[in-house]
């Protein structure tokens, strides 16, 4: 699942149950340096324009992906 988060508060439920040991790895090029899912849910700030990858299903080998989002998300509400 990829989202999106503009705060920490929406950072915390994209990351939900995951383990605090979970590896995350992030993109070349991005301000985090965040090892684990641990060190992320202890941001005090999450950059607008990154993107969370976050797995389905939790297996050993999973991690977590941090990349640049590509296509700018809604300006203006829906009518």
């Amino acid at each position: 699942m990829r989202y999106k988060p503009k705060s920490i508060p929406a950072l915390q439920i994209a990351l939900g149950g995951l383990p605090e040991k979970m590896r995350v790895e992030a993109d070349a090029g991005t301000p985090l340096t965040a090892k684990t899912v641990g060190q992320l849910r202890k941001l005090d700030a999450w950059p607008e324009n990154l993107v969370l990858t976050v797995p389905e299903q939790y297996h050993t080998a999973s991690c977590v992906r941090i990349g640049k989002a590509n296509v700018k998300g809604r300006v203006s509400p829906k009518p």
